[in-house]
């Protein structure tokens, strides 16, 4: 067997403390581990370049860049189930963040590019392969829906205060330059053709 870590993030970055406002629940971002260490979720890969996002691979520090609260919840999986998620996670590496799903989500609970994910599909998409009991289609679940799911199966949570803490290579300075060559990057991602679709023409 083999321990599976999800983490739901209370962010207080201005984006975290709108995402409450406009979608009344504690947590604004979820994540997955298998050591309880090392996070994987479709996420920023620099505190101050929200455009350059993807599936990352995400320390506890990056969650803790003031001090921050998180609630950890873990259960067991198989060795079959951890093949199964990480075959997952091979499969949607190079797909980029889906920041329309993020915009709509609170308006319409999503919109789905197939290309694409953000945090809530991607665990919502892992949980699915574990059997849980979503209410919604894969991108049509909130992070409290994924919450309520791993509570209606038993698995346990903790709460758990991070201290502040610095990591350099995140919290880096990131020029207007970059940014914007990070958001053209991400912006064909998500709209441009894919190569099947250049072949066509």
């Amino acid at each position: 067997m083999n321990d599976l870590y999800i983490l739901f993030e209370r962010s207080n970055s201005l984006i975290g403390r709108l995402g409450r406002v406009l979608m009344p629940y504690p947590y604004t971002h979820v994540t997955i581990s298998f050591d309880g260490e090392y996070y994987h979720s479709f996420s920023r890969r620099k505190l101050h370049n929200p455009f350059d996002a993807g599936l990352t691979e995400e320390k506890l520090a990056y969650f803790a860049y003031e001090e921050v609260e998180v609630k950890i919840y873990k259960t067991e999986i198989s060795d079959e189930e951890k093949d199964k998620i990480i075959a997952f996670m091979e499969q949607v590496k190079d797909c980029p963040f889906d920041v329309m799903d993020m915009i709509l989500m609170p308006i319409v609970h999503g919109h789905k590019n197939k290309r694409a994910y953000n945090c809530m599909s991607f665990v919502a998409e892992v949980l699915t392969i574990l059997d849980y009991p979503l209410p919604n289609k894969l991108y049509k679940n909130s992070i409290e829906d994924i919450e309520n799911a791993l509570i209606s199966k038993g698995v346990k949570g903790e709460i758990v205060r991070l201290p502040k803490q610095f990591d350099e290579e995140y919290m880096s300075k990131v020029s207007f330059k970059d940014k914007t060559k990070a958001f053209i990057r991400l912006f064909n991602k998500l709209y441009g053709k894919t190569e099947d679709q250049k072949q066509m023409f």
